[in-house]
């Protein structure tokens, strides 16, 4: 009889554990046909763990067939990470196992010993019954499960907050375990015992449902502000398609931002601002610095000739048309971090380091970094490009105007980073000419 219930305890256990890598942990499967294969041989390493030792020995075996299991289904480049998570994830699985495991198995075996080879025979077979008809009958909600979460993972902070939870959970379930093994007669400490368990049973469930929904609200955070970007990206696509001399310019200029930001940050030149998040929202912001050119006509947009007076007068007002065309978007849908960067881009891309650029004369310290890098990139790509005025610059000259206005157009790092990047943005240039 101890040895059914060792083994159906160890079963159920290994269910668990597995159950909780998948929906709480959110870590993806091998594939179907190695998943299967993985299942088998962790339940021989477990039977046999059980038959030549003992039920907890079986349960460990598992948990470290789960962890191998999170590092073989992730990519290459990401097992690493996985296998330093290994302890961690060890934990989130004995601290929400013991949570469950508490009340629903050890409580009622400890109030009511001579009941306890019924009550547990009972409870293993409702739990393996209702897994079996999750197999069976819940499969169209398992495809829609994965298919909801088929991009979805837990972030860092989730992660810390479900391991400290679960080491609690741990050094709590340690403790009342302890207390357990005392076999107390002592009425008020029984009471004790049975509200710590019940206790711990809610922890976990509050845990793990404060975790899945967290990660749920985040991911369709995360959607609907693609979603926006992506709306408010098309709009600068139409808007340069109403350019003819401007094709693919938006596409180049985002790239050449994104070589000169790395290329400063290798160099460790603006630490305190361009962080890894800041570059890539700089990356996607760029594509909405001449958004403003919706209020510019055809004719002034598309003209073959140099610009009258009056006419380029009318161009620069695309900067400021830009900046409240976005400050109106970000009125609307609420602070957006890259929404902020394309403002600044927006208004000040043509602004000069020695003040002499437009709209506002701003010089130096005064404009923004973002809009330094972008002047570069949005240069560059003009002279570089045809238009409907004047055929395309050789790369090698338009480098070398780049360079000699430095610290009067052009800020003094941002061309720096600029000549050093020279062979990659040549290769981004070749590019962008290869694809068409």
């Amino acid at each position: 009889m101890e040895f059914v219930l060792d083994v159906l305890e160890t079963i159920s256990a290994s269910i668990l554990f597995f159950l909780i890598k998948k929906y709480v942990l959110l870590e993806k499967d091998l594939s179907p046909k190695k998943q299967r294969i993985f299942y088998l041989i962790t339940a021989a390493a477990v039977a046999a763990a059980l038959l030549i030792s003992n039920k907890q020995y079986a349960e460990i075996v598992c948990a470290a067939a789960v962890v191998v299991n999170i590092v073989m289904a992730r990519p290459k480049e990401r097992r690493l990470s996985g296998a330093l998570l290994s302890v961690p994830f060890a934990l989130v699985l004995y601290g929400i196992s013991n949570g469950v495991w508490l009340p629903l198995m050890v409580m009622p075996t400890y109030l009511f010993p001579e009941y306890a080879g019924l009550y547990l025979l009972a409870v293993y077979f409702i739990l393996l019954a209702a897994f079996a008809a999750f197999m069976i009958m819940g499969r169209s909600w398992r495809r829609k499960f994965d298919k909801s979460t088929k991009d979805r993972t837990l972030s860092a902070g989730e992660r810390i907050v479900l391991i400290a939870g679960s080491t609690l959970q741990i050094v709590f379930s340690i403790a009342l375990n302890n207390t357990l093994i005392s076999k107390t007669t002592d009425a008020r400490e029984k009471e004790y015992i049975v509200m710590s368990s019940l206790f711990a049973f809610a922890m976990t469930v509050a845990f793990v449902v404060m975790i899945m929904q967290g990660n749920k609200r985040n991911y369709y955070l995360r959607k609907y502000n693609n979603m926006q970007s992506h709306i408010i990206s098309t709009m600068a696509d139409i808007i340069e398609n109403r350019d003819e001399s401007t094709g693919g310019h938006i596409k180049r200029t985002a790239k050449y931002v994104e070589i000169l930001a790395k290329e400063l940050h290798k160099q460790g030149k603006h630490a305190d601002i361009l962080t890894k998040q800041y570059i890539d929202d700089m990356v996607m912001a760029a594509p909405l610095h001449d958004i403003g050119k919706i209020h510019i006509s055809d004719t002034i947009l598309n003209k073959p000739g140099r610009l009258t007076d009056e006419e380029f007068a009318l161009m620069k007002t695309h900067t400021t048309a830009g900046r409240e065309l976005l400050e109106k978007a970000r009125g609307e849908m609420g602070e957006i971090r890259y929404l902020n960067i394309a403002i600044e881009m927006a208004a000040y891309h043509h602004e000069w380091e020695n003040g002499k650029g437009y709209p506002y004369g701003t010089k130096g310290d005064d404009i923004p970094l973002c809009a330094k890098i972008l002047a570069v990139a949005d240069v560059f790509d003009a002279l570089t490009s045809k238009r409907v005025y004047k055929d395309p610059m050789p790369f090698d000259k338009a480098c070398s105007i780049i360079r000699e206005e430095r610290g009067t157009h052009f800020d003094e790092d941002v061309v720096d980073a600029f000549t050093v990047s020279c062979e990659k943005i040549r290769a981004a240039m070749e590019s962008f000419a290869a694809d068409g």
